[in-house]
């Protein structure tokens, strides 16, 4: 896993449509966080380092506040659940990354 900051982020959140941020936690204790970016099927979203390895991207809980205090991300309330939330990019995200949105 490597952390990444949350432009970043960002980048590969919107890189490939239907990507979302995922993060889970023990409902009942309110502790380990697992916050991840995933692919649309739900698959890790995985990276390479220089030397092939692959790695999945681990979201810290700062980036993941930073991007829903500046209006980057919306949690999907669709998919709530106790002890488990998606994020999903808004327009305004869109916008900061440069990127365009298929239609």
């Amino acid at each position: 896993m490597h952390d990444m900051l949350s432009s970043d982020i960002l980048q590969v959140l919107i890189a490939v449509e239907g990507r979302y941020i995922q993060w889970e936690w023990d409902p009942q204790t309110l502790q380990n966080d697992y916050i991840t970016l995933r692919e649309a099927d739900g698959h890790p979203v995985v990276r390479h380092d220089k030397s092939g390895t692959e790695f999945s991207l681990r979201v810290a809980r700062g980036v993941i506040q930073t991007l829903i205090g500046g209006r980057s991300v919306y949690e999907d309330e669709s998919k709530r659940a106790s002890g488990f939330r998606i994020y999903r990019p808004t327009e305004e995200g869109w916008s900061r990354s440069g990127l365009r949105k298929a239609s």
